[in-house]
């Protein structure tokens, strides 16, 4: 029966027994010398070591503390380091490289795509205007507070279509970075 394994991919999977065998004998204790110290048998010893029983909770600091471990460290393998899945950070975007594509189509309406560079987009918003201005389109799916969103979005390194409604007035929209 195994006991505790170890989750990180990079190691063996090491369990609880082979764990407090390897840092027993780092220590230079043997099983008789570690179990005085603990106020156990021997034999609980061997039987923790060979994944046949786990010591008692209440051990479990006493254990870490002869083996200058955390407890996390010694049920888990862990470096005393909280645990965490890391999420591969994202470099940071250029927005100089990227532009913003626009297609609207709609009911008895000239369908409008256009490409602009990121850099464009952001000194109209910032001079107050709004991509529907520019586009000539009357949309609220486009109004200046969702193209801020948009730019949100780019700085958390989404790129892609991120929009693709179709609005209250009929129009088609979708919106791509690229």
């Amino acid at each position: 029966m195994t006991i505790f394994k170890s989750k990180e991919k990079n190691e063996t999977n090491e369990t609880l027994g082979m764990r407090i065998s390897r840092l027993r004998k780092a220590k230079g204790y043997t099983q008789e010398e570690f179990s005085q110290l603990l106020g156990v048998t021997a034999q609980a010893v061997s039987k923790w070591e060979n994944d046949n029983s786990c010591p008692d909770i209440m051990l479990l600091p006493k254990i870490a503390q002869l083996f200058d471990v955390s407890v996390d460290e010694l049920l888990s393998g862990a470096d005393g380091k909280p645990q965490q899945d890391k999420v591969p950070e994202t470099p940071p975007v250029d927005i100089s490289k990227l532009n913003l594509k626009i297609k609207v189509t709609g009911e008895n309406k000239k369908p409008v795509n256009v490409a602009f560079p990121l850099t464009t987009i952001k000194k109209f918003t910032k001079l107050g205007m709004g991509i529907s201005g520019i586009l000539n389109v009357n949309s609220p799916s486009l109004n200046n507070s969702q193209i801020d969103n948009i730019f949100r979005l780019i700085d958390d390194g989404v790129t892609g279509e991120i929009l693709n409604v179709v609005d209250e007035n009929g129009d088609h929209i979708v919106i791509e970075i690229s």
